[in-house]
């Protein structure tokens, strides 16, 4: 009996420590982030930009209209000059919250949306409390990775599996006619 009680608590222990480790290392790379742009560095956030279209345009397979749209609103390119020519503001960056919470909220399961409308309601209260771009950021891109990943859970999950068996014998059905 002790030794089951003490591989418990060895397991709870081990837990708390890795969530400790990923608050450090979550807390750290917001500094870090935020740090670069308020040094007016440009490089890491535009690499992050570009993952963030990459992510979602991979949630979207065989749809070139739809990556083509994601890629057009969220260009890479644009997106560095305003940075650089300090022309990115609250209004620019509010548009992108919106555009990407959208197609979030689009690829999500229902039950997700008062999780994501929740982390909108928290990038906002970061801005209404006088939080900077350097700030606001990297919350951002915390919370998005956060959903595209549970979308991707969602997707590999047991329903999302069955859904497309269905789907498949469906197709194959439709195909014989």
């Amino acid at each position: 009996m002790d030794n089951k009680k003490s591989s418990v608590n060895t397991e709870k222990s081990l837990e708390k420590i890795k969530e400790q480790l990923k608050k450090s290392y979550d807390k750290a790379f917001k500094d870090a982030l935020e740090k670069e742009l308020n040094e007016d560095k440009f490089d890491w956030v535009c690499n992050l930009h570009r993952e963030l279209v990459i992510r979602i345009c991979s949630l979207i397979p065989n749809r070139p209209s739809i990556h083509d749209q994601i890629a057009e609103n969220m260009d890479p390119i644009i997106f560095r000059q305003m940075l650089e020519n300090k022309a990115f503001n609250f209004e620019s960056l509010g548009n992108l919250i919106n555009y990407v919470f959208g197609w979030i909220k689009k690829l999500c399961s229902p039950f997700r949306d008062p999780e994501i409308q929740s982390s909108i309601d928290d990038i906002y209260k970061i801005a209404q409390e006088g939080g900077t771009i350097g700030k606001i950021v990297p919350h951002f891109i915390f919370e998005v990775h956060r959903h595209i990943d549970n979308i991707e859970k969602d997707m590999k999950g047991s329903t999302a599996q069955d859904f497309k068996k269905f789907a498949e014998a469906k197709k194959a059905q439709f195909a014989k006619k």
